[in-house]
This record gives structure tokens, sequence and C-alpha cells, in this order.
């Protein structure tokens, strides 16, 4: 595939998706000091850090998170450009297979399908509904083109077109005693009935692991696969449900979302993932910009 980015930006690029500069510097096929060097020249060009660097390795800075948007922006749209004077039957591919867990099925990914058939109505899309762990394995095993799901960390063999933080909700009735919160910590909500999904999910691993760090039981009243109904258990009042903004439906707007005050929900982020070193066809790249731009409006 041609490259339209310039070396600094592609560098940068690797070394937020590795967060490591020796990765990067394996992956580019270059020297870690050559990688360095053009962090520094762009750091210093920007007037800013972007990244803060520590043992477990390097992460962006808010100013980092900025110019990596900008960049994954840039390489699909120049993806799309090279595509588009390609020659050959690839470009005309129309079928688009995604792995998603419920979160992004239930508002994003559908959104970002019926704008794709807005301007190519001969696409056609499948849809699978999957846990975050089968979202990743089907993308890192090129079984679909791209993976919209929950994860914890950086995950290996993918290719990671988009990140970002979400804050858990816990959602409840009107009635709820803690409907008027301001916010709600996971001290009080373990004197509650929760209505939670299974353990296959990261925000129910999240959920456990925040709960044993903090000596806590929780009172699981309600367990189920599918976020419908946990909302409609959460809607009698008799427990508590949990979400991200990003699962939010209007269908779901006489539930009371109270955000949940607890540091390890920062650990987890929405992905879009695609296959390493797979040739993307324009509507693939089509569907995953508006995937972007729908996370980054929202």
């Amino acid at each position: 595939m041609v490259e339209l980015l310039p070396t600094n930006l592609l560098y940068f690029a690797e070394v937020s998706r590795t967060g490591s500069v020796s990765e990067a510097a394996a992956v580019l096929r270059v020297a870690p000091s050559a990688v360095s060097r053009q962090i520094a020249r762009l750091e210093q060009s920007l007037g800013a850090p972007l990244f803060q660097r520590h043992a477990r390795g390097m992460t962006p800075t808010e100013a980092g998170e900025g110019l990596l948007a900008y960049v994954r922006r840039a390489e699909i749209e120049a993806s799309s450009f090279v595509a588009s004077i390609a020659s050959g039957s690839a470009g005309q591919i129309q079928d688009i297979s995604v792995a998603a867990t419920e979160g992004f099925a239930h508002r994003l990914v559908p959104l970002a399908m019926a704008q794709v058939r807005r301007t190519h109505s001969t696409a056609s899309f499948k849809l699978h509904v999957v846990s975050n762990h089968e979202a990743t394995r089907m993308v890192r095993e090129g079984l679909v083109d791209v993976a919209a799901t929950y994860s914890v960390g950086h995950q290996e063999g993918v290719r990671l077109e988009h990140s970002s933080t979400w804050p858990l909700h816990a959602v409840v009735a009107a009635s709820h005693p803690l409907a008027g919160r301001q916010s709600v910590t996971l001290a009080e909500l373990a004197e509650h009935p929760l209505a939670l999904p299974m353990r296959d999910t990261s925000q129910r691993e999240l959920l456990d692991s925040a709960a044993r760090s903090e000596g806590l039981q929780l009172v699981v009243a309600f367990e189920c696969s599918r976020i419908g109904p946990i909302y409609e258990f959460a809607r009698t009042g008799e427990g508590v449900g949990f979400m991200s903004e990003l699962g939010s439906h209007k269908s779901d707007d006489d539930l009371i979302h109270v955000p949940v005050d607890h540091y390890v929900f920062g650990q987890r982020s929405a992905q879009l993932q695609t296959p390493p070193g797979k040739w993307q066809p324009p509507i693939v790249l089509e569907f995953l910009r508006l995937l972007i731009a729908e996370l980054e409006r929202s």
C-alpha cells in the first residue's frame, strides 16, 4: 500500500498502537533511535509532549490523543484515495462483515450501516453480536472486516483504528433510591440488588475486579447475556443495571443514568479493530469513517 502520510506521523501512530518505541521500530523495520528522533522532533514542532512515558510503556497525552485521532482519519482517507484509483475487482466489494459487542450493536453500528446504504445501495452487511473476546478473535483471524468492541488494554494481532474511553453509568428506575444521585460509589451499589451481564463481558470483568479490590460482595439479582432484559429488570425498580453512554438508546430514556465513581472503569476503552495488513476496500473504509465520526461526535 502506498503511504501518503509523513514519516513522523507514521512513526507516531505506530508508537501509539504498540505503546513502545522498540516494538514500533520492529514493526516499521527501522532503528529505535530513528523512531525516537522523529517523535522528539514532532513534539518540538508542536510544542507539547505527545506521550506519557512510564515503566510499562508509552501512552498518548491529551495532545497525543488529539493528534492520533487526526492521523487515523488521515490514514482512512489516504487509503480510500489509493483504493479508489486502484484497478481490479477488489474495489467493487460491497459486502461488509462486522463483529460487535451488544453495546455497539444496540445503536452505533446499525446507524453507520444505514448511512453507508444511503450512498451505496448495493452494500450488504453481516453483523455478529458476540462477546468482546470473540469480536477481537474474529477480526484477528480475518473472519470479519471490522470489530467494534470494548477492550481492556492493548490487543495483540489487530490494527487499532480508534480507541476512546466511555464512563460507566448505573441505570435505575426513577423510583429507585439512587435515582437522584449525581454519582455513586461501588460500595453504595453493593448495598442494592444488581442486574449484571454475564462473566464473559469486559464490563462484568471490571465490575468483579473492582469489587474484589475493595473487598465487596455484589448482590447479583439477575444475570443475562443481552442488554434489553437487564434494562427491563432495572426499569421495574428491583435492580440496578449498567451501561455506557455509547450503548444508550431512545427507548431507554425513562431510565436514570448515574455515573459510577471508580478508577477501574477508565481502563476499558471502546475500540474499532481491523485485521492487520489486510487491504480494505473503499466501502469498508467509508464504514469505518462513519463509525469514528459518530464516536467522536458522541
